[in-house]
């Protein structure tokens, strides 16, 4: 389990993690050994003496309940990133087994790549991303006819950005991740557009996929890979005093939080410092009076995802929204 060990062996067991757990409060967790706090005793005990066998599918199948919505670290009375315990567990279950992950896993931890493949190229968009090609694929994952699929917008976020003129504003470094950069690039071009009015603007440093994916699902030689990437070229961006803005709660937490603990080193340390969502740094903009001239009209429904409340954004966003709803 790599540098999560130790966190699972502080574990009180008082069961504070019981009472915020999704799973744990529906009816998959009808017996203690479903619950947030009986999978991190059951792994204390197979960490300690050997049973239950830590590689045992049963094991395997009760940690993977587990949803990483973060919850549980708010309330957890020591601190122990929960979750990210869970996340060790099956990196070393996947070493242990060679990388025996079933074709599902591995599918999905290559959504990366393919999403650069076919968001970069517009004949491979028009080619795989039709009507008639994402039906067979929802019947082959045996998803509703009427599920919605992410299909790319008309270019990638490279495309947009390229060619910028930088002169006269602040330069801060984008980490787009794939799903801006790929899908929906819109995103990213909203955000600048935002900076823009306070003299910012983002540009992209080589970068690859946040390893978000292959952090949940223990692929961990793959995520170190994706890793060791994005911190040799985002280090040379916080070198040169640049804050690295995030537009993805996940890609956030990847690089502020996990990066230092798989890749501890000074290099990975500075980029976590360096790092900003785009939340925290609007909030910031907003309040020190160097965004002017914004006004929100209307109602709004703000959806607070679990990655949010556990980087406290969901407050700034309200906050901000007060704000530019009472403005003149």
């Amino acid at each position: 389990m790599g540098v999560y060990a130790d966190e699972a062996e502080r574990c009180i067991r008082c069961g504070f993690c019981n009472s915020v757990c999704p799973t744990t409060l529906t009816s998959i967790g009808y017996s203690p050994s479903r619950t947030s706090r009986g999978r991190l005793v059951m792994l204390q005990s197979a960490l300690s003496i050997g049973r239950p066998d830590p590689f045992s599918p049963k094991l395997k199948e009760l940690i993977d309940l587990c949803i990483g919505c973060m919850r549980c670290v708010k309330v957890c009375p020591a601190g122990i990133p929960i979750p990210h315990v869970n996340a060790g567990f099956r990196a070393a279950y996947n070493a242990y087994l060679g990388g025996g992950v079933g074709w599902a896993e591995r599918l999905l931890a290559g959504f990366d790549d393919l999403a650069e493949t076919v968001g970069g190229s517009p004949l491979l968009r028009r080619l795989l991303l039709n009507s008639v090609s994402i039906g067979l694929l929802k019947g082959f994952f045996g998803l509703s006819r009427d599920a919605p699929i992410p299909t790319p917008e008309s270019r990638s976020l490279d495309q947009h950005l390229s060619g910028l003129k930088t002169v006269g504003y602040e330069l801060y470094a984008y980490f787009a991740d794939t799903y801006a950069r790929y899908l929906r690039p819109s995103i990213g071009l909203d955000a600048r557009r935002l900076l823009n009015m306070a003299g910012i603007e983002l540009y992209m440093p080589k970068q690859r996929g946040s390893g978000i994916i292959q952090f949940e699902l223990g692929l961990w030689d793959r995520l170190k890979v994706l890793a060791s990437a994005n911190v040799e070229s985002l280090y040379q961006e916080a070198l040169k005093g640049r804050r690295i803005v995030c537009t993805s709660p996940a890609s956030t937490m990847m690089l502020r939080e996990i990066y230092p603990r798989i890749l501890p080193s000074e290099e990975s340390e500075r980029v976590s410092e360096a790092v900003i969502d785009i939340n925290e740094l609007l909030y910031e903009l907003v309040s020190n009076g160097r965004l002017t001239g914004l006004r929100v009209k209307g109602s709004y429904t703000l959806h607070s995802s679990c990655l949010s409340q556990h980087l406290g954004l969901t407050e700034k966003v309200r906050s901000l929204l007060e704000t530019l709803g009472r403005a003149d």
